[in-house]
């Protein structure tokens, strides 16, 4: 008796994990379904959606009056559970300016990181465990004690950020780790789209010609921008150079 009792157990358990990963099946199915092969989606695609996109947050932060960096965080934290996060740092630099941006921006993808982040542990997290045996589950195990210096690479070559976010939760990362690692690694790329756009929109304001584009708060975030795009190709390269027992992670 008592073995059936165990044996029911571990079954519904086992049919808990697949409903669980079936849910989370569909949420994405159905984003990416609604971002390829909808007119919504492929307007906001396109640039006029983006500035659509824009308009739309900024009226709502508008609205918010006093608490309107709060809204913002919450709608950048929300957006990128489904969206890239770019769209919504050039949005935070264009409504708030370059630090009051670059803040918000920040908070903004610690935010949304950490929520995909928790989705991806409940949803994702006891499949995985099942699955993640042998060389794959020592893998994991590694991930776990290394969890930050892993995190950080993977932000610094740009990692696809929707993907890693959910990718994280289904592993046995620390969600410290996880959250610092995001934090740092993203930092530099946010910080420069913070300034440049939050300067772009200070000339946009006050533009009386090709000489205002000259400006040291332009020039210099934008060869920032340039050459942020050349950090992942540089740090494959080291990474490559380094010896496996020094990478980070170790063969992680």
């Amino acid at each position: 008796m008592r073995y059936n009792r165990t044996r029911e157990r571990l079954l519904a358990a086992n049919i808990w994990k697949i409903v669980k990963f079936a849910v989370f099946l569909a949420f994405a199915g159905a984003v990416a379904y609604l971002i390829l092969f909808t007119p919504y989606g492929a307007r906001l695609l396109s640039p006029d959606g983006r500035k659509e996109l824009v308009d739309r947050i900024d009226q709502a932060v508008v609205a918010a009056g006093v608490f309107g960096p709060a809204v913002f965080v919450l709608i950048y934290g929300a957006g990128v559970l489904a969206l890239p996060a770019t769209p919504f740092s050039v949005a935070g630099s264009f409504i708030f300016g370059r630090y009051a941006g670059a803040a918000v921006n920040v908070a903004g993808v610690a935010l949304g990181a950490s929520l995909a982040f928790f989705l991806g542990r409940y949803f994702l997290r006891d499949l995985a465990r099942s699955l993640l045996t042998g060389r794959l589950g020592a893998l994991d195990r590694k991930a776990g004690t290394h969890g930050f210096p892993v995190i950080f690479y993977l932000r610094i070559v740009w990692f696809p950020f929707i993907v890693l976010n959910y990718a994280a939760g289904a592993t046995s990362i620390r969600f410290r780790d996880y959250f610092w690692g995001t934090v740092l690694g993203t930092l530099p790329s946010v910080l420069i789209l913070s300034f440049f756009f939050g300067s772009l929109r200070e000339i946009v304001a006050a533009y009386r010609g090709p000489a205002d584009l000259l400006r040291w708060d332009v020039v210099i975030p934008a060869v920032l921008l340039v050459l942020s795009l050349f950090i992942p190709s540089v740090v494959r390269r080291i990474r490559a150079e380094t010896p496996a027992g020094d990478a980070p992670g170790g063969d992680a």
